[in-house]
């Protein structure tokens, strides 16, 4: 039977019919990490692959397919006719207010660590962790936002500086954890994105983020003295770690909290009742610039802390649309001003002053842009390359492919496939351990290549009296 050969129609029947036949009632297709495609290759999968099957297999055909809200393009597929599942916190955990839905977090991460620990170690939680107060569940949700990849980092990391020792894990241990996954796993980004093979812009557009992401963490850092007769009421130092904006500015958020620099926390509305988006500030971050995490406990006005207007942060999204956006026509080359955008949205971008371009925004780095322009071409990587890297560089010792594509979430056999590219440019030596394994390690010509200005890593913020620079802590 030739199905090439059949129109679409019949080649469908007949498709379904032989699955049928093998007594096949559906076929189920996963796609993880959807949101991580470039948006050209997101539209060509979801016109010519998904939207088709969606739309034809009369649900035969079943899609599970993992994304970021806001980072998904649909085509032909009709949203009438999907579930939609929000992994958002207040979606998972409560809706109707931020205790109920730190509370049901909390329990979350202290059922699923108990659990595993059940199944695999065969033990209590009391002996890891120093007692069973719920200052150690309610940090290891903060660090960890009940994200169970995260959470598996942070124990890693607290086994490792506790456990090992003799030691058992508590509460500050598991700030020190949190300070080390983002050292190691979140602020790296930046230091290795300078290097990434795409365009000069595309580049631009990564440190740009980091540009808000430094006014983000200044102003929290700036309000941790600010006065008022809330914070007056607080003992020592104030929670500064959250912040709110209109929901119209969530896109604008959305590689940052991509990332982990920060996580959509509940939807509120503020002072003035307009409905906002909370976000918080990764814990890890937090305890590198010395910001109190969370929110007072106690009194019945902290139920609203988030929307204090001090935490309102829509004038630093202003600013930084305004100075590190332009709006550029395709195909005149005509610069317009930021103030026109939601009128040319209104008419499909369509540029205004030559009338058939199409009008496109541009995230610049104005800061950066000078330290991105001296990157020389021949350094530049895909991003798995610098992945593998980034891993063999923060391990700090040879690692076997499979450990490497753990860390980077992809095949085993690409990381090796990647590896043999990288040896011949001298940056990877793929060695044989005592078992005849396979194991790559990082040379020093690509340390000192990619990672020898690790102070990328950091984030230029104003000088702060009350933290050592050196050490990031009081």
């Amino acid at each position: 039977m030739q199905l090439h050969a059949c129109p679409d129609g019949q080649r469908r029947t007949l498709t379904k019919k032989l699955l049928s036949d093998i007594e096949i009632r559906h076929l189920y297709i996963i796609i993880d990490d959807f949101s991580e495609l470039p948006e050209e290759a997101m539209r060509v999968v979801v016109d010519a692959l998904l939207a088709p099957l969606n739309n034809w297999s009369e649900e035969f055909i079943k899609f599970k397919i993992a994304a970021y809200p806001g980072r998904i393009y649909y085509g032909d597929i009709d949203r009438t006719k999907i579930d939609e599942i929000y992994l958002d916190l207040f979606y998972l955990f409560g809706t109707s207010d931020v205790t109920t839905m730190e509370e049901h977090a909390i329990a979350f991460t202290k059922r699923l660590i108990e659990q595993r620990l059940g199944r695999f170690a065969k033990a209590d939680a009391e002996i890891f962790f120093d007692g069973q107060s719920e200052d150690i569940w309610r940090t290891l949700f903060f660090a960890s936002m009940a994200n169970p990849r995260t959470l598996g980092y942070i124990l890693h990391f607290a086994y490792q500086n506790q456990l090992i020792h003799g030691r058992r894990i508590g509460v500050k241990a598991i700030q020190d954890a949190a300070l080390k996954y983002y050292e190691e796993k979140v602020a790296s980004y930046f230091l290795t994105g300078r290097f990434l093979h795409e365009a000069f812009s595309e580049r631009c557009s990564i440190y740009s983020l980091k540009e808000l992401l430094e006014s983000i963490v200044a102003r929290a850092r700036e309000l941790r003295s600010h006065k008022s007769a809330v914070f007056d009421k607080i003992p020592g130092r104030p929670p500064t770690s959250h912040f709110h904006v209109p929901a119209s500015f969530e896109q604008l958020l959305s590689s940052l909290e991509l990332n982990f620099f920060l996580t959509k926390y509940f939807e509120m509305s503020d002072r003035d009742g307009r409905k906002v988006s909370v976000f918080a500030l990764n814990y890890g971050l937090c305890q590198r610039y010395t910001i109190a995490f969370g929110r007072p406990l106690g009194e019945r006005e902290f139920r609203l802390y988030f929307v204090e207007r001090v935490f309102d942060y829509t004038p630093i999204m202003r600013t930084f649309l305004e100075g590190n956006q332009e709006i550029l026509c395709e195909a005149c080359g005509t610069r317009q001003s930021f103030d026109k955008l939601e009128a040319l949205r209104m008419y499909n971008m369509r540029c205004p002053s030559c009338s058939t371009g199409t009008c496109v925004v541009v995230n610049l780095s104005r800061k950066y842009q000078p330290m991105l322009a001296k990157i020389q071409d021949e350094l530049l990587l895909p991003q798995t390359e610098l992945g593998i890297l980034q891993t063999l560089y923060a391990e700090g010792e040879p690692k076997r492919p499979v450990f490497v594509a753990a860390e980077l979430d992809c095949s085993y056999q690409l990381v090796g496939k990647r590896a043999v590219r990288l040896e011949e440019r001298g940056l990877v030596k793929r060695l044989r351990d005592g078992q005849d394994h396979r194991i790559l390690e990082i040379t020093s010509l690509a340390t000192k290549s990619y990672f020898s200005s690790s102070d990328l890593n950091e984030l230029d913020l104003p000088p702060d009296a009350t933290q050592d620079e050196s050490t990031g802590k009081n």
